[in-house]
C-alpha cells in the first residue's frame, strides 16, 4: 500500500490590533497636549505691520515665546513665558532672565521669539530683550542668545524668503 503524504495545514493568520490602539492613544495624547502648549504661547495682541522684504519666515526650531502683556496707555502688565507671568518690574525681568538661562542651559541655540502689541511703548519693550541677552550670558556654556521680533505682516505681501 502506497502511503500517503500529509500536507499541513495551514495557520491561520490574525490581526493583533492592541499595538495599534496603543499607538492611537499615544497620537491622540501627544496631540492634544500640543494644542494646549502652542495656546498658552499665544496672547491676542496687536502686533507691528512690517512691508513686503522686511522680515522672513522664522523656520522650525527650540523656540520660547516671550509675550509683552500690553495695557490700556501703551504700558505692560507683565511678561508671559511658558504660561508662567513675570511682573513688569526690575525684579520680574530679573526672574524672567532666569527662566531664560534654564533654557539656554537645556538647548544653546535657543530661539527666543518676543511679542508685544504695536500700542506698547518700546521701554516696556526693552527689558524682555535684555531679559533674553541676560539670559544667555547666566547659563553660559556658549548660550548665544538670538532674539526674533514678531510682527504681522498685512495679508497680499510677499516676503523675502520662506
Amino acid at each position: 500500500m502506497a502511503r500517503r503524504k500529509s500536507r499541513p495545514a495551514y495557520a491561520q493568520i490574525e490581526m493583533n490590533l492592541i499595538p495599534m490602539i496603543d499607538v492611537m492613544f499615544f497620537l491622540l495624547v501627544f496631540f492634544t497636549l500640543a494644542s494646549r502648549l502652542s495656546e498658552s504661547e499665544h496672547v491676542d495682541m496687536s502686533l507691528a505691520r512690517v512691508s513686503a522684504g522686511a522680515s522672513s519666515r522664522a523656520v522650525e526650531e527650540t523656540r520660547y515665546i516671550i509675550n509683552v502683556l500690553p495695557d490700556d496707555n501703551g504700558g505692560a502688565l507683565g511678561y508671559l513665558l511658558n504660561g508662567t507671568t513675570y511682573a513688569a518690574s526690575a525684579e520680574g525681568v530679573g526672574q524672567l532672565a532666569l527662566a531664560l538661562a534654564d533654557g539656554y542651559r537645556l538647548n544653546p541655540t535657543l530661539a527666543v521669539h518676543l511679542r508685544a502689541d504695536r500700542s506698547t511703548q518700546y521701554m516696556w519693550v526693552e527689558p524682555a530683550m535684555r531679559a533674553a541677552t541676560t539670559g544667555a550670558r547666566i547659563a553660559g556654556g556658549g548660550a548665544l542668545p538670538r532674539l526674533n521680533l514678531v510682527v504681522e505682516i498685512p495679508s497680499g505681501s510677499g516676503t523675502h524668503g520662506s
